[in-house]
């Protein structure tokens, strides 16, 4: 009895004298009884340690996934931005893509173009887009444009202004209830 607590606290005092953590190490199948023992035993001595990087990791992902969606929206030059009879971009699609090109992040100057209603309207779009991008960027390579199915949220600052002027005007005059005079 006395030889296998050696063996084993041999084996124990050489794992720990390494400096490697058996905790991080992968587990493998060819290992032999002892070898397992001490992987499980430094394993569960670790924990959590070992499996906080994937937590982290995957609780951080799906922040990303929502940032980077949120860039595709903001980049995204969508119905408003298009003038609906020749499908050139008006002044405010162009301040927008001109603003992407120059003062996005370097890592988010990327412009997506909603599609038209047929390829004739898409590849306008896209046309008039390059043009709009290589005015700001005469020399070099252009930022990329895709191509995209999911219009950016909102709408065409006539609409927004329209309902700006209707609330204001509707607004009635304010007026105290009758009978209540002020008392001295």
């Amino acid at each position: 009895m006395s030889r296998i607590r050696f063996v084993a606290l041999s084996l124990i005092l050489t794992a720990a004298s390494s400096g490697v953590s058996l905790a991080q190490q992968p587990c493998g199948t060819d290992r032999g009884f002892c070898q397992s023992f001490h992987y499980d035993f430094y394993r569960n001595k670790r924990w959590p340690t070992p499996f906080r990087a994937m937590d982290t990791t995957s609780v951080l992902s799906y922040f990303d996934v929502q940032r980077n969606n949120g860039w595709r929206l903001h980049n995204t030059l969508g119905t408003a931005m298009f003038d609906p009879n020749t499908h050139c971009l008006t002044e405010s699609g162009r301040a927008h893509a001109h603003w992407i090109v120059k003062r996005a992040p370097q890592n988010r100057r990327v412009v997506f173009v909603l599609q038209g209603d047929s390829p004739e309207h898409t590849a306008k779009r896209i046309e008039s887009v390059q043009l709009a991008v290589s005015e700001v960027v005469p020399v070099g390579p252009l930022p990329s444009i895709y191509l995209t199915n999911q219009d950016a949220p909102g709408s065409s600052g006539v609409y927004q202004t329209a309902i700006v002027r209707a609330m204001t005007t509707s607004v009635p005059a304010p007026r105290l209830p009758e009978g209540t005079a002020p008392t001295q």
